[in-house]
């Protein structure tokens, strides 16, 4: 199973890259990235938690992944903030 999940979160974040090449709008960029990075991102390292077990680095994956969780959010808000008042068109 988590060996499939690190398979998927791959798969996810590589949509977000194609994303991210496709769309010329920053916000839809955004969008993109923020979906990609978060989705991916976690079902990756959750991935990575089941396969390799608690033995040494389960307790490392789950900080991370909860400041993943917390921390992507507030940076994209922080740049289509940015965008907005620089008043930067799609």
């Amino acid at each position: 199973m988590g060996t499939v999940l690190l398979f998927l979160g791959l798969l996810l974040l590589w949509i977000g890259s194609l994303g991210m090449l496709r769309f010329r709008s920053p916000y839809c960029r955004l969008q993109v990235a923020g979906v990609g990075d978060i989705g991916g991102a976690a079902v990756f390292l959750v991935g990575l938690l089941l396969h390799s077990g608690w033995e040494a680095t389960g307790g490392i994956m789950i900080v991370l992944l909860l400041f993943l969780i917390f921390t992507n959010p507030l940076g994209t808000h922080a740049i289509a903030k940015s965008a907005f008042v620089r008043r930067v068109k799609d």
